[in-house]
C-alpha cells in the first residue's frame, strides 16, 4: 500500500499579502516612532500615527478574519500614513532650507522616504485588489 499525501491548503484570503505588509509595516514604524517620540507620546504628530496605526491594524486584523472589507480599513491607513510621512519629509527638508539641523541628520529623511514608499506601495496595492474583488 502506497501512503497518501496529504497536502494542507490554507483558505484563500483576498489581501492576505497586503496584510503581512501592513503587520510588518506597523512592527518597525511603531518600535521606530514611539523610540523617536519617547519624550513626546502626546504630541500632535504622534497621535496621528496612531490613527494610521489603528486603521492598518484592524484592517489586517479584518483580512486575517476573512473579511475582504478589511482592504477598506488597509487603503485608509496606507493613505493616511502616506500622508503623514509626506508631511515629515516636507517639514525636515524645510528645516533644512532654514539652516536647521535635524536630530538623526539625514537618517530622517531615509527612514520618512522609505515610509513614504512603503505606504504608497500598500496603498496601490490595495486599491488594484479592492477593484479585483
Amino acid at each position: 500500500m502506497q501512503p497518501t499525501s496529504v497536502s494542507i491548503q490554507r483558505p484563500f484570503r483576498p489581501g492576505r499579502g497586503i496584510a503581512i505588509l501592513a503587520v510588518c509595516f506597523l512592527f518597525v514604524s511603531v518600535v521606530v516612532e514611539t523610540t523617536y517620540s519617547w519624550r513626546n507620546l502626546g504630541d500632535a504628530y504622534f497621535l496621528v500615527k496612531v490613527a494610521g496605526w489603528i486603521l492598518l491594524s484592524w484592517g489586517a486584523m479584518h483580512i486575517r478574519a476573512g473579511h475582504p472589507r478589511g482592504l477598506t480599513f488597509l487603503a485608509a491607513g496606507w493613505g493616511w500614513m502616506a500622508a503623514n510621512f509626506w508631511r515629515a519629509i516636507a517639514d525636515r527638508l524645510a528645516d533644512i532650507s532654514a539652516g536647521q539641523t535635524l536630530r538623526l541628520g539625514s537618517v530622517e529623511i531615509i527612514f520618512a522616504g522609505s515610509c513614504f514608499a512603503v505606504c504608497l506601495t500598500g496603498l496601490i496595492l490595495t486599491l488594484v485588489k479592492a477593484n479585483r474583488n
